[in-house]
């Protein structure tokens, strides 16, 4: 399958009694192969990043990173319930210049039920994952409660809705410009995902928002920080 991936992150933070925004967004055009029959560690598969489409609002030096990412490839195995685990990049740096905006993929598929899933079907999973970019490691503890809603038709195919809600916190720390800091902080989730009857994923949309603060010890300052994230998932001709 080949997906549109469209994210728009907005970023407000307060320093030195200022206001400051910061706007992030962009298409990023995903092939996903998964191969079968799975072993003992799950299915074979791949996640290859053709290439990432900034928005002209986005900051002149994050754009320019991005549009360098090429046929960037990231290996693993998929757990029968949708988890990407143990990914290998091709690319290390080319990772970490689009992982504020797409992550690692490891929650891009829907997460279902080891016997599968009906209308009217309700399930509840926790996760915890470990997001490393520069010289810091976030992880990010969630709780995801979906209901498989109802059958209708999406993009041309019956497919079955599926509705999400998450709540979550994060903690981490790391060094930046040789200077030590520390993240926590809460959000949300919500969303809704789309599977057909023959079980493709069909994409789907949600909004992430999360409320941290950074913490930079040395100078004791805190800095209040609110995320809002935006994401459109669309399946490619």
């Amino acid at each position: 399958m080949r997906y549109i991936v469209y994210r728009r992150l907005r970023i407000d933070q307060s320093f030195g009694g200022q206001q400051q925004r910061q706007e992030l967004a962009a298409r990023v055009f995903v092939g996903v192969v998964i191969t079968g029959p799975a072993d003992s560690n799950g299915y074979p598969t791949t996640f290859t990043v053709d290439s990432v489409l900034s928005d002209s609002g986005t900051p002149q030096p994050i754009a320019d990173n991005m549009s360098k990412v090429r046929s960037l490839v990231l290996a693993g195995r998929l757990a029968p319930r949708g988890d990407f685990q143990g990914s290998a990049t091709s690319d290390t740096v080319g990772a970490q210049s689009i992982a504020q905006l797409v992550g690692n993929f490891r929650d891009f598929l829907p997460r279902i039920p080891a016997e599968g899933v009906r209308v009217g079907t309700a399930w509840t999973d926790t996760m915890a994952l470990t997001q490393r970019s520069g010289g810091g490691a976030v992880t990010r503890r969630a709780t995801v409660h979906s209901t498989a809603a109802a059958w209708e038709d999406h993009a041309g195919t019956r497919s079955l809705r599926i509705e999400s809600s998450t709540t979550y916190s994060l903690a981490g720390s790391g060094e930046n410009g040789g200077q030590s800091f520390q993240v926590g902080g809460t959000g949300t989730t919500t969303g809704r995902t789309f599977i057909a009857e023959d079980g493709r994923f069909l994409g789907g949309e949600s909004q992430d928002s999360t409320t941290l603060t950074v913490s930079l010890p040395a100078q004791g300052l805190s800095i209040p920080v609110t995320q809002v994230l935006n994401s459109t998932v669309s399946v490619r001709p």
